[in-house]
C-alpha cells in the first residue's frame, strides 16, 4: 500500500464529503480510492469512515486520524515548498474567478500575501456568481460558494461554512431575540436568492437530533449576499449568512447572531474549481495553496466566534430543482 498516497485519499474525501469527490480531485476512479481507503482502515486497525448511501462522515477514530494527518500533510507540503523556493520564480499571468462575498471578506484581505510572495506574477480578478463562469469568462480557477456542479471539472474544497442567524443590536433590542427557530416566525426575514433561482425561505435546524423546518416571513429577497448583510446591519431585519462572511462583525458585535446552539442546515461549501488541463500551471496550483492556507486560517479563526461544528453536508434537496418560493414546496422531509 502507498501510504502516503492513502492518507491523501482520505483527507481528500473527509473534504469533499464522498470517495467520488476525493476521486474526482486526483482524476483517477472510485473505486481505486476506496481500495486504498479501506487499505488504509486495515493498517490502522479501526474504521475511519461511517459509509451510507447519503455519503460518508467520520467515526470517532476517524475523527482523530484526520486531524492528525491533516497535519501531516501540511507539515510535508510546507517542507516541499521550501525546497521548492529555491527553483525558478513563478511568472506570468493568472486570472481568477470570485464570488463577490468571498472575494471581499476572506480573499483580498489577504491578497498581498501572494502578490508579495510571487513579485512577478499578475493576477486579473474577476466577479462571478456560479462556476459556470468558469468558461465564459476564460478564468484559469474560479472561487464560489455553493455545491459542485456535476460537470467535468476538478473541485478543490476549501472550508465548509455554518450558516448563522443575525441581526443587528438595535433590531433585537426592538423586537426580541428568538428562543427557539419557530419563533422566527414573527420576525422580518432577508431571504437571498439562489444561482438557480430558489428563493430560499424555507430555514431548517437540528439540535441533538432533532429537526425543526420553519418557513420563514420575508418582503426582501435578493440574489446578491452582500446586499442582505447590508439590509442587515441597517436594522432591516434577520438574515442567515455564511460565518466566514461574518468574522468581523462578530468580532466588533455589528451583527449578533441567535440560535447558536443550533445548526442551521444546508450551508454552502466554498471551493475551487478549474479545468483538468490546469492541473500542472505552477500559477494556478500557488495560488489555489494560497487560499488552502487562506481558509485554513479563517476555519481556526472562526471557531470562537461562531463555534458549532461545520460538517461537509450533500446538496439539498431543493438545488437545481425548486423557482421562486422554497416555501411553497409541499413537500417538506420528516425526520
Amino acid at each position: 500500500m502507498d501510504k502516503l498516497r492513502a492518507i491523501q485519499y482520505f483527507n481528500q474525501a473527509v473534504a469533499s464529503g464522498s470517495l467520488t469527490g476525493a476521486a474526482r480531485f486526483f482524476d483517477v476512479s472510485t473505486a481505486s480510492v476506496a481500495e486504498l481507503v479501506s487499505a488504509l482502515e486495515q493498517s490502522v486497525g479501526a474504521p475511519l469512515l461511517h459509509r451510507t448511501r447519503q455519503g460518508i462522515s467520520l467515526t470517532a477514530d476517524g475523527e482523530k486520524y484526520y486531524e492528525i494527518s491533516r497535519s501531516v500533510v501540511d507539515d510535508l507540503h510546507e517542507v516541499e515548498q521550501r525546497i521548492g523556493s529555491r527553483a525558478s520564480e513563478l511568472r506570468g499571468t493568472l486570472t481568477v474567478g470570485i464570488r463577490d462575498s468571498i472575494g471581499q471578506c476572506c480573499v483580498m484581505p489577504n491578497l498581498n500575501r501572494f502578490l508579495a510572495r510571487h513579485p512577478r506574477v499578475d493576477l486579473v480578478l474577476k466577479p462571478i456568481i456560479s462556476i459556470d463562469d468558469l468558461d465564459d469568462k476564460a478564468l484559469d480557477l474560479g472561487v464560489v460558494i455553493g455545491w459542485a456542479p456535476e460537470r467535468d471539472i476538478v473541485v478543490h474544497p476549501l472550508i465548509q461554512t455554518r450558516l448563522m442567524v443575525v441581526a443587528s443590536p438595535r433590531y433585537w433590542h426592538t423586537h426580541g431575540k428568538p428562543e427557539t427557530p419557530e419563533d422566527l416566525k414573527g420576525h422580518d426575514c432577508l431571504v437571498i436568492r439562489s444561482t438557480g433561482g430558489t428563493q430560499l425561505d424555507r430555514w431548517t435546524f437540528q439540535r441533538q437530533g432533532k429537526r425543526c423546518t420553519v418557513d420563514v416571513r420575508s418582503r426582501l429577497f435578493s440574489d446578491e449576499r452582500n446586499w442582505l448583510y447590508e439590509a442587515a446591519r441597517g436594522c432591516c431585519g434577520v438574515a442567515r449568512l455564511a460565518d466566514i462572511t461574518l468574522l468581523q462583525d462578530l468580532r466588533a458585535g455589528s451583527l449578533v447572531p441567535v440560535l447558536v446552539e443550533w445548526e442551521a442546515l444546508e450551508a454552502p461549501m466554498v471551493f475551487a474549481a478549474f479545468q483538468p488541463r490546469a492541473r500542472q500551471s505552477r500559477l494556478m496550483r500557488a495560488f489555489l495553496d494560497f487560499l488552502v492556507e487562506v481558509f485554513a486560517e479563517l476555519d481556526i479563526e472562526r471557531r470562537p466566534l461562531a463555534p458549532g461544528h461545520a460538517r461537509p453536508v450533500a446538496k439539498p434537496e431543493w438545488f437545481g430543482r425548486v423557482r421562486g418560493r422554497h416555501s411553497a414546496r409541499n413537500t417538506v422531509r420528516k425526520r
